[in-house]
């Protein structure tokens, strides 16, 4: 027996077992990530149905249920309200620049040059100013601003009165104002407009 190896057998199936579990586990795939399905409509849905048209506005005060006129009332499409940046509302995200939104309960202010106007918008609790840039839409009054999809630009930079530069968010106009579905002519109190 003198001059005879030990046996290793076992220990070398337990490092080729070893070996493959770790081949395997190297070897396979990741799940996949689950992408996160937004409730919002996507950039391709607001273009191809509100860009230059009017739509109707739903009655939902948390969301903003909207549709393209010639849909039938049981089909709506999400989007949120605009309600400014900085504001701390539970539930509601700080605006990312290329989303769309809905302004609701909003007031024009002064113009700021062609097609530029500066307007207080958000809750009917909470305003903060905005500039809306227009394209097709040409305000001739003062007043309450009829609901638009509108899609968030960036901010641009005013100088106030007493020297102090602010940073003021921009919205750009994307569909129409909504079309007025609440029986009677449109109030007064709105903003008369005319599209170009």
């Amino acid at each position: 027996m003198l001059g005879r190896r030990p046996e290793r057998a076992p220990l070398r199936c337990g490092v080729v077992l070893a070996m493959v579990a770790l081949a395997a586990a190297g070897c396979s795939r990741p799940a996949p990530a689950t992408a996160h399905r937004s409730i919002y409509a996507s950039a391709a849905e607001i273009e191809e149905n509100f860009r230059g048209k009017p739509f109707v506005l739903g009655t939902d005060n948390t969301v903003a249920m909207v549709r393209p006129t010639w849909w039938d009332d049981k089909q709506w499409l999400k989007l949120p309200f605009w309600f400014g940046v900085n504001i701390l509302v539970p539930g509601v995200k700080q605006p990312k620049e290329g989303e769309y939104y809905v302004i609701s309960e909003a007031r024009l202010g002064k113009p700021l040059g062609p097609d530029q106007w500066m307007i207080e918008a958000g809750s009917s609790l909470v305003k903060q100013e905005t500039v809306l840039e227009t394209g097709r839409i040409r305000f001739v009054s003062d007043g309450k601003l009829l609901p638009m999809i509108v899609q968030y630009v960036g901010k641009r930079s005013f100088t106030r009165p007493d020297g102090k530069v602010v940073q003021i968010p921009v919205v750009r106009e994307v569909s129409l104002p909504m079309k007025w579905t609440l029986g009677g002519k449109i109030p007064a109190s709105y903003a008369r407009y005319r599209i170009q």
